[in-house]
């Protein structure tokens, strides 16, 4: 029934758009110390890709850019990697993801229009990159700008079990030869160093092999040592949003957008507050749960399927409209 599930959606967004507001006010409460723009003047925005697109494709992350200067007069900064658009594009492929992670850093550290802070909003893999900027970043750039919000669309921070699907976009060609490349050895030294996806790749049956050579996924989800200011700089946001879309079959499972993630033995997947890395508070996520700065909800459609009015209320106006410190 069309008007029932449009009145759903409204009432979504309503409960969705509560839990921010209290959320960034108990943030606020939490980070006196920070020292930004006026009252008025809302913080400015990082924003970072998926799989396959651009910082500036005009019906994807260029429309974002466009709705959120236009919306709230935020000063916008769309992450590319390399000198064109197909550059970035490709560096969405292939890549050594740390390297790229440090190259970010120092990329948002040298932008002065930042160093009073920012907030973030991450799509897709760029979720999970945008999440290792925050916890990176200070300690390998001094005086880095802080982070106040991130929010992540069908990010995969418990990585995926299964290649990306492939969809109708211009690469469809290259992503399927990487889903081959992927299926002959994820793990392979060669895949990663040079594959981004084998880089957030997790069999949940190949544990062992998974924490001894994925590069990049086990460090910032603090699954081997523990690194303590990885911690202690994820739990310093004033809101962590995480958005899973109800029918996503691209990321494979789809709760790991809520850090869900699959049990190897019984084919169930556990969600965020009962594993031990929210239990042990490996990484920071029930300090910020604890203090209501957690954000987890559920948007309809597929993969990357944006609901424009969704978003503009609740995230541009909800959480990155919201008045600097």
């Amino acid at each position: 029934d069309p008007p029932r599930a449009r009145a759903r959606a409204r009432m979504t967004l309503c409960v969705v758009a509560l839990l921010v507001a209290l959320a960034m006010a108990a943030g606020r409460g939490a980070s006196a110390e920070l020292v930004g723009p006026s009252p008025s003047e809302p913080l400015p925005v990082v924003l970072w890709h998926g799989m396959g697109d651009t910082c500036c494709n005009p019906k994807s992350m260029g429309r974002v850019k466009d709705l959120i200067q236009q919306e709230i007069g935020a000063y916008v900064v769309s992450i590319r990697l390399g000198a064109t658009e197909e550059e970035d594009q490709r560096a969405g492929f292939f890549g050594l993801v740390p390297v790229q992670i440090a190259h970010v850093c120092h990329e948002l550290a040298s932008d002065s229009r930042l160093s009073a802070g920012f907030n973030a909003v991450g799509f897709s893999q760029g979720g999970q990159f945008l999440r290792a900027v925050v916890q990176v970043c200070p300690t390998l750039v001094p005086n880095f700008p802080r982070t106040s919000a991130l929010v992540t669309l069908g990010g995969q921070h418990q990585g995926v079990m299964d290649w990306p699907g492939c969809g109708d976009a211009a690469s469809t060609a290259l992503c399927r030869s990487l889903q081959a490349l992927l299926a002959f050895g994820a793990y392979s030294d060669f895949l990663q160093r040079r594959v981004v996806q084998a880089q957030y790749f997790k069999d949940p049956r190949k544990m062992d092999e998974y924490l001894q050579k994925n590069v990049f996924l086990p460090d910032i989800n603090n699954e081997k040592a523990l690194n303590e200011d990885y911690k202690r700089n994820l739990a310093r946001l004033d809101l962590l949003m995480l958005l899973m879309w109800k029918n996503d079959t691209t990321v494979v499972p789809r709760e790991s957008s809520l850090f869900g993630v699959l049990n190897a033995t019984s084919g169930v997947i556990v969600p965020l507050r009962e594993q031990p890395l929210y239990k042990d508070d490996r990484l920071g996520l029930r300090a910020l749960d604890e203090r209501g700065a957690l954000v987890m909800d559920v948007m309809e459609g597929e993969h990357m399927e944006l609901n424009w009015e969704f978003f503009n209320e609740t995230i541009v106006h909800g959480v990155l409209g919201a008045a600097a410190f």
